[in-house]
């Protein structure tokens, strides 16, 4: 691989990882098609987003803890909405990487598509249901079949789902980042296990990238109010489901 593009593939990761932890999605779910509309093989792209969104959601983990966008220290109610989406999560990955391997890209990019705009567009409406944690779990298992399915999907359904449910939007975002920890290394486990294939460099491009973006996107979080949040988040979560889509017919 030449050095330009392992720089921009930092900077891609970089940047995409800051808008991941300042609002909670956009990283898999932009920069996977990105991607792979340049040339790199779904079955490269995807585990090396995987593992890279999991080393940045480390490091975006403990600066929203630092930042005070949410509580992790101990079994806090923050720390329990991220097990709430992690534990049954985890259960469901299998299954998603056995759809990426399965199905066609045409049906998965669609489907993303479609269920991002859905759900960003439940965001920025006034529509709100009650705070329960079986919803949460439905919100966890959906989320983590996207993102094993295609690398992307995640954010823009829990952080949108949270809201919806009545979480705050600087926890909504922190608790997704910190989910998406344990659901990407889950997923890419298991890539590993049905592929055993991986792209050292390409992966550890991301991984630079993605772990100082994680750095400084949750400040962001910390200055933005709760309304301009939602509504930025569901203005970009329906922009990026119309660009996939937009993807799958040129």
């Amino acid at each position: 691989m030449e050095y330009i593009w392992i720089l921009i593939i930092i900077l891609l990761a970089l940047v995409m990882e800051i808008i991941d932890t300042s609002l909670g999605m956009m990283y898999g779910t932009i920069l996977s098609p990105i991607l792979i509309g340049y040339g790199f093989e779904p079955m490269i792209v995807i585990p090396a987003i995987l593992i890279s969104q999991a080393v940045g959601g480390m490091s975006g983990t403990l600066s929203h803890q630092n930042f005070k966008n949410a509580d992790f220290k101990g079994l806090t109610m923050d720390t329990k909405i991220v097990l709430a989406m992690v534990i049954p999560g985890l259960l469901v990955v299998i299954l998603g990487v056995f759809a990426a391997v399965t199905f066609p890209n045409l049906i998965i990019k669609t489907y993303i598509g479609i269920l991002v705009i859905i759900m960003s567009a439940l965001c920025i409406s006034p529509i709100r249901y009650r705070f329960t944690w079986w919803k949460h779990y439905a919100i966890g298992i959906l989320a983590a079949f996207n993102k094993a399915l295609s690398g992307g999907g995640f954010g823009p359904v829990t952080s949108t789902g949270g809201i919806i449910g009545g979480l705050k939007s600087k926890v909504s975002i922190a608790t997704t980042t910190f989910a998406e920890v344990c659901i990407c290394l889950g997923a890419f486990v298991v890539y590993l296990l049905f592929m055993r294939t991986l792209d050292i460099v390409f992966t550890v491009g991301l991984c630079i990238g993605s772990f100082i973006g994680g750095i400084f996107g949750p400040y962001l979080s910390s200055k933005v109010t709760h309304d301009r949040l939602r509504k930025i988040m569901g203005i970009l979560g329906i922009i990026s489901g119309v660009w996939l889509l937009w993807r799958i017919m040129i």
